[in-house]
């Protein structure tokens, strides 16, 4: 799908937004992401393909006890079958920072749509959600300076 030039500058945008945060409220952001709900409470069906470009990994089956973890064990997803281990927030850092816009929509717009679309139905889409998405990350990272302070 072609993006036009002002569609490319609002995700542009929310990932400097994002990238703005610091590490901690950057991973905890994502990761509520891709710990989203969809409207019958269910997880949301994030494919491994997005898991994967933002660092997750599959802590493999046949592993009796898990590696151990530089977060609580609730950094570990399951999809039904072997479970995913986040990545660390420098990590996701880094990854997310590499992303050109193209990816960064289909993996990380993509994931907040879904994630929050249930929460915040007001947003839209396209454009109109991601510059109300822009907005709620700059609003996080003002809280954050603001409680520092």
């Amino acid at each position: 799908m072609k993006m036009n030039s002002q569609s490319r500058s609002f995700v542009r945008q929310v990932q400097l937004d994002l990238l703005a945060l610091s590490n901690a409220a950057l991973f905890h952001t994502v990761h509520q992401w891709v710990n989203g709900r969809n409207a019958s409470g269910l997880p949301l069906e994030i494919p491994e393909e997005t898991r994967s470009a933002l660092g997750y990994t599959r802590v493999p089956a046949e592993t009796k006890t898990p590696p151990p973890l530089l977060y609580d064990r609730s950094e570990m997803e399951s999809d039904g079958s072997a479970p995913w281990l986040a990545p660390s927030p420098h990590h996701l850092r880094t990854l997310l920072t590499a992303m050109d816009v193209r990816l960064f929509d289909r993996h990380v717009i993509t994931l907040a749509f879904q994630s929050l679309h249930i929460t915040y139905p007001q947003w839209h889409e396209g454009m109109t959600f991601n510059a109300h998405l822009a907005n709620s990350l700059r609003q996080m990272k003002r809280q954050s300076t603001t409680k520092k302070e």
